[in-house]
C-alpha cells in the first residue's frame, strides 16, 4: 500500500467555505475525464455529477450533526500543510447488496491536477477507512469506471479486489 503524505492533513469538510464548497464541485466535474463508458456522453455525466455534487453539498449544509461524529456520510477534505485543499473523497453508509449488511462505501474521491501519484488518494483512502471502521462497518465498497486505471490501481494497493463485474448493452 503506497504511503500516505506526510504534509497532507484530512478533516471534515467546512461547509460553509464557499473556496472547499468550489473545489468539490470542481473535482466532480473532473471526473468525467477519466475514462468512462461510450454509450455516456460528456454531458450526461458533467450533469449527473454536478447534480450529486449539489445534492451532496446540500445535505452537508442542513446537516445538524458535526461530520465527526456519527453521520451517514461524510467529505473528506486532504489539506497540505501550507493549508492549500488539493483533494476530497465522499464516503457513505450504504447497504450490501448480498449481505443486507451495512458497509462502507466510497463514492467519489479526487484530487486537484498536479498532486496526483503523491499519496493524496492514499491519504484520503485511509481516512475513509478509518471512517468506516470508527461506525462498526465490516467493509468498504466503492465503483470504478473499467477504463480508470490510475485509479483501479489505487484502490487495488489498498487491498481492495473485484467483486462483480457490471455489464451493459445499449439498445
Amino acid at each position: 500500500m503506497a504511503q500516505p503524505m506526510a504534509d497532507v492533513t484530512i478533516r471534515p469538510l467546512r461547509i460553509e467555505n464557499q473556496a472547499e464548497r468550489g473545489l468539490v464541485l470542481a473535482l466532480f466535474e473532473r471526473s468525467t475525464s477519466v475514462g468512462f463508458p461510450a454509450w455516456y456522453t460528456l454531458e450526461e455525466l458533467g450533469a449527473r455529477q454536478r447534480e450529486s455534487a449539489a445534492a451532496l453539498l446540500e445535505r452537508q449544509a442542513l446537516s445538524d450533526t458535526p461530520p465527526q461524529t456519527t453521520t451517514v456520510e461524510v467529505v473528506l477534505i486532504a489539506e497540505t500543510a501550507a493549508g492549500e485543499a488539493i483533494g476530497f473523497v465522499w464516503v457513505r453508509v450504504a447497504v450490501d447488496p448480498f449481505t443486507q449488511q451495512p458497509v462502507g462505501h466510497v463514492e467519489d474521491l479526487a484530487t486537484v491536477p498536479g498532486h496526483e501519484g503523491k499519496g493524496v488518494g492514499s491519504a484520503l483512502m485511509a481516512a475513509a477507512e478509518d471512517w468506516a471502521r470508527g461506525r462498526g462497518l465490516s467493509a468498504l465498497t466503492l465503483h470504478v469506471w473499467p477504463a480508470n486505471t490510475r485509479a483501479r490501481a489505487l484502490y487495488a494497493r489498498h487491498g481492495f479486489d473485484e467483486e462483480k463485474i457490471r455489464m451493459r448493452k445499449v439498445l
